[in-house]
């Protein structure tokens, strides 16, 4: 079996005369091919040359493929391209280079938001109504397109055992009464345990971070005034489409 790569062999290869297009973000563009194995014995196709017209792709790539051809053998074949992550949305001119022949490729970058934050995790100590509790993460921009920093909204501080609490008070208080009392009481539990919600603060709020730049979040939560420091707490944070998780362990003096 022949192996064709961008080096070697690619001239006993053929393909079609139409254009090929390859679409996505940059990570992940997609698209067809249709090629044709004229030579005598069974090939197996590793990599083609792309040279590109346009900088922002630098001079030449490679194309990868996995696939293989039996003589005479004709087929449509998809493809799989990557790009750098940061190339900025639009549509790029390139070209397919297989022997003396050569293949118009457009390569049509799609908008691509892509963040990432570490850590995501936090655990904090105290649950006094009114402490601030501080965390600090990296924001880095994994994306093609600049990322505003978003506010943060709708923190609510869960006692940990507000569900165990309510279900064993629902099942002592109306448990000879039936589901339906059982539940409300569940309910009537549960609520009278729920802290209000917790401000937040992002002290970099709507500072723009480029593609490949990282900025370092402040992050402050205030605890509303009717959380009980003897109760340990947990919940989450939605951070555009991320999620922050964090606990709060009770702790004060003279525990009985």
């Amino acid at each position: 079996m022949l192996t064709i790569t961008s080096e070697a062999f690619h001239d006993t290869l053929e393909v079609g005369s139409q254009e090929i297009i390859l679409n996505g973000p940059p990570g992940k563009l997609r698209g067809y091919m249709f090629i044709s194995n004229k030579h005598e014995d069974n090939i197996r196709i590793r990599t083609l040359s792309l040279v590109h017209n346009n900088n922002i792709l630098g001079d030449a790539s490679q194309l990868r493929l996995s696939c293989s051809l039996r003589p005479g053998e004709e087929r449509m074949e998809s493809l799989s391209h990557q790009v750098n992550p940061q190339t900025p949305p639009g549509t790029y001119e390139s070209s397919l280079m297989i022997g003396e022949q050569q293949r118009r490729v457009r390569i049509v970058v799609q908008p691509n938001i892509e963040i990432n934050i570490y850590p995501s995790h936090f655990t904090f100590q105290e649950t006094t109504p009114g402490k601030v509790h501080m965390a600090e993460f990296t924001l880095s921009n994994l994306g093609n397109m600049p990322f505003q920093v978003p506010d943060v909204k709708h923190i609510a501080p869960l006692d940990m055992d507000i569900i165990c609490r309510a279900v064993g008070f629902g099942l002592r208080d109306k448990g000879a009464d039936g589901y339906e009392q059982v539940l409300d009481e569940i309910v009537k539990n549960a609520h009278s345990s729920l802290a209000d919600w917790a401000s937040a603060n992002v002290e970099e709020c709507s500072k723009i971070v480029m593609p490949g730049e990282s900025l370092t979040i402040h992050l402050s939560v205030t605890l509303p005034q009717n959380t009980d420091p003897r109760k340990d707490y947990s919940g989450n944070i939605r951070f555009w489409d991320k999620e922050i998780t964090y606990v709060i362990k009770a702790h004060y003096e003279n525990r009985k």
